[in-house]
C-alpha cells in the first residue's frame, strides 16, 4: 500500500512539474525537505520569508537554488494537483475493497447465479442485497409457519429479550419489507407480501411442533410490552399524519394452504394439532373400523353354520341326499 502510494506521489509531482513548464513560468515553489533531497548535497538557499527553496528548471536538471523571488503556483498546476490528489484517494479506496477472483470461479457462474433483477452494471451494496433475498428465499422455502409482528416503540434491548421468548428452534429476525417482498415474489407467499408495511419482526418456524409455542410466546411477549397500548396512543397522537395505522400483529401464512391469516385469528393456532397428532387420531379412527369390521366377519361363520345346520335337517325330514334336489 505505501509502495502504491508512493509511486502515485511521484506521478502527481511529475504532473506538476510539466504543467508548470508549459505554462511558461520561471520559477515554482517546493517544500524545503524535497528541495534538499533534489539538490543532492549542494548547498541551499532558503528563502527567508517562507522557508521554502526556488528552483530553477534547466534543459539539463535542476539548477543549484537561487535567489530568485517565488512566484505565485499557477491555475494550471492547481488544476493537476487537485486532480491528482482526488485520484490517490480514490484509488485508495479502490484498494480497500478489492476482493480477488479466480478465473475458475468466473467460469463456474451459470444462469441460476444471476440475480433475479440483473443489471450488466451492479454496485457492492446492491450484490449483497442480492444475497439478502436468496438467504431469504431459501429460509421461506424451508419454512411451515412465517409470522409477522411489528417492533415499533421496542428499544433494542427489548427486542433481544422478545427474541429470547421464542423456542431456539425458530428463526426471528429483523428484515427490511421490500426484501422480503422480492424473495416472495412469484411464490406461493406473494398474496402475505401485500400486508407487510412498517418496522417488523419475521418469524419462521420450520417445524410444526413449535407452532403452538411460538403463538404462546408472542402471546406473552406482546402482554409483557404493552404492544397494543403503546401502539394506541401512538397512532391515536400521530393521527391523521399516518400512512397506514400500526397494529402489533400483521398476520401470518401456512404452507398448507397459502391463506393470509388475520391477527385475530392466529392466537386460535396454539389448539392446531400437529402432524404426528393427526396420524395418530387417524389411526386411532382406522383401529375402530378394523374392530368393527372384525366383529362383522367373526359373526359371518356362525350364522353360515346355522343356516347350513337347518339345511341338512330340512334334507333328513324329505329324504333328499343334495342340495339340488332341494332346491327343486
Amino acid at each position: 500500500m505505501s509502495s502504491h502510494r508512493m509511486t502515485l506521489a511521484s506521478q502527481l509531482f511529475a504532473a506538476c512539474l510539466g504543467a508548470t513548464c508549459l505554462a511558461d513560468v520561471t520559477s515554482f515553489v517546493l517544500p524545503s525537505s524535497l528541495s534538499t533531497r533534489l539538490s543532492a548535497g549542494r548547498s541551499a538557499v532558503a528563502t527567508p520569508s517562507r522557508g521554502l527553496e526556488p528552483l530553477l528548471p534547466t534543459a539539463t536538471g535542476f539548477s543549484q537554488p537561487a535567489r530568485v523571488a517565488s512566484s505565485p503556483l499557477p491555475s494550471v498546476a492547481l488544476g493537476a494537483l487537485l486532480a491528482g490528489a482526488a485520484l490517490l484517494r480514490r484509488s485508495t479506496r479502490r484498494l480497500e475493497t478489492a476482493r480477488h477472483v479466480t478465473k475458475d470461479q468466473i467460469w463456474s457462474l451459470t444462469a441460476a447465479d444471476l440475480p433475479n433483477r440483473w443489471r450488466p452494471r451492479i454496485s457492492t451494496s446492491m450484490a449483497r442485497r442480492n444475497e439478502v433475498v436468496k438467504a431469504i428465499a431459501e429460509q421461506l422455502d424451508k419454512s411451515f409457519f412465517v409470522m409477522v409482528f411489528n417492533r415499533d416503540l421496542l428499544l433494542g434491548s427489548e427486542v433481544e429479550v422478545a427474541r429470547q421468548m421464542f423456542p431456539d428452534t425458530v428463526l426471528v429476525r429483523c428484515l427490511k419489507n421490500s426484501l422480503v417482498q422480492q424473495a416472495m415474489k412469484n411464490t406461493g407467499w406473494d398474496s402475505f407480501s401485500e400486508s407487510l408495511r412498517g418496522s417488523n419482526m419475521y418469524i419462521f418456524v420450520e417445524n410444526d411442533k413449535d407452532l403452538k409455542e411460538t403463538i404462546i410466546a408472542y402471546t406473552k411477549m406482546e402482554k409483557k410490552f404493552m404492544r397494543k397500548d403503546k401502539l394506541a396512543a401512538q397512532n391515536e397522537k400521530l393521527g391523521s399524519g399516518l400512512n397506514f395505522y400500526a397494529k402489533p400483529l400483521l398476520g401470518a401464512m401456512l404452507t398448507d394452504e397459502w391463506n393470509v391469516i388475520s391477527p385475530e385469528d392466529i392466537p386460535k393456532l396454539k389448539d392446531f394439532p400437529t402432524k404426528l397428532e393427526l396420524i395418530a387420531k387417524i389411526a386411532g379412527g382406522i383401529q375402530m373400523v378394523t374392530t368393527k369390521i372384525a366383529k362383522g366377519i367373526k359373526q359371518v361363520p356362525t350364522k353360515l353354520a346355522i343356516g347350513t345346520k337347518k339345511i341338512q335337517e330340512k334334507m333328513e325330514e324329505d329324504g333328499k341326499s343334495t342340495a339340488g334336489e332341494v332346491a327343486v
